[in-house]
């Protein structure tokens, strides 16, 4: 597969994708911006739930079903039905995406290549990059490009037919894309590599790392500072259905338009923690200051999914007095996930 780079810079291009790219860009700039203003809990909370909802879409867009409840449920050990092989995947797509944004933003794209290409994410993910040994890096490769330029002058020279060189492998082109759009505005570019990547499937088994690729992107360019933009939830709830067969103008309005799609549903996803925060809030009013009640209205907004048994641990109390605040909230508690009358859970999933 060829990926045309070119049609980008033609002026009726920048024409067609100014209104969507500038839709796109102040949508995930504002809801960055309030994440990094809300009140830790509330943001750690929608951070948290934007990690579940998103591997539940990168499925989706897959073609398997995967149940948010089963997945939270699942990474408690209570499973209420028997885990599938879908369900795998979406834990290990979990994963893949809390490594990601748990690593330094530069991390994820280094001098020689990215690493979530061959899966993997370097494990000192809390260490900067060595800028010596970055520019070992780029030093060895221009001997390399130098040494082989050296071979290529001197087999001309002697008469040898010229070498062919080898088409480029999807990764590697892919990579080269990236390179292209380094210039390009930070949305714009991350569109394009999520574009690229589908048009070129560079890791077919691993499809998943498009839309975790461009929102690594977002990240290193500085656009996303405060979380790590769900762009296959975007993809997922977008109004426009991405496809090869449209022309790559098209395709990338789409792709922008997931970009403003998944930052509308983060700011969406806030505001609910919000509100079920101040609904539970209003059921601690009148109780002592040493009550416990209030500590256990942010684990419920903090975390997807609460136990009488992790509530305990949290708050340094008996289940006994776990079971009484849950009383306490009376109508304000939030969901029962398990259904059921002994190991329950509940959760604002």
């Amino acid at each position: 597969m060829v990926y045309d780079f070119d049609t980008i810079h033609r002026p009726a291009t920048w024409r067609r994708l100014t209104g969507s790219l500038e839709t796109a860009s102040d949508a995930l700039v504002r809801v960055d911006e309030r994440l990094a203003r809300a009140e830790p809990v509330l943001a750690d909370g929608a951070r948290a739930r934007a990690h579940l909802l998103d591997a539940q879409a990168a499925l989706h867009l897959d073609g398997e079903l995967v149940a948010l409840e089963d997945l939270v449920l699942h990474e408690a050990a209570m499973d209420v039905r028997r885990p599938t092989l879908a369900l795998g995947r979406a834990v290990a797509v979990l994963a893949e995406r809390r490594r990601l944004a748990a690593a330094a933003p530069g991390r994820a794209f280094p001098g020689a290549g990215w690493a979530l290409t061959a899966g993997t994410v370097p494990e000192d993910e809390d260490d900067e990059p060595d800028p010596d040994a970055m520019a070992e890096a780029d030093f060895a490769a221009i001997d390399q490009l130098l040494a082989r330029t050296r071979r290529t002058l001197a087999d001309h020279a002697a008469g040898a037919p010229a070498r062919r060189s080898a088409p480029d492998d999807p990764g590697t082109a892919w990579q080269n894309i990236l390179d292209e759009a380094r210039d390009l505005p930070a949305v714009l570019a991350a569109a394009i590599a999520l574009d690229a990547w589908l048009v070129l499937d560079p890791a077919p088994r691993a499809g998943h790392r498009g839309p975790l690729a461009a929102a690594a992107l977002l990240r290193a360019r500085g656009k996303a500072g405060a979380h790590l933009p769900a762009l296959a939830l975007g993809l997922r709830e977008s109004r426009v259905r991405w496809s090869r067969a449209l022309p790559l103008t098209d395709r990338l309005v789409g792709l922008l338009g997931a970009v403003e799609a998944s930052a509308r549903l983060l700011g969406r996803d806030l505001d609910r923690l919000a509100l079920a925060r101040e609904v539970m809030l209003r059921a601690c009013t009148g109780k002592r200051r040493t009550s416990r009640l209030p500590h256990l209205v942010d684990l419920f907004v903090g975390t997807p999914l609460v136990t009488v048994a992790s509530a305990a641990r949290a708050l340094s109390v008996t289940p006994q007095a776990v079971e009484a605040m849950l009383a306490e909230l009376g109508s304000a508690r939030p969901r029962e996930l398990t259904e059921r009358r002994r190991y329950r859970a509940w959760g604002i999933v």
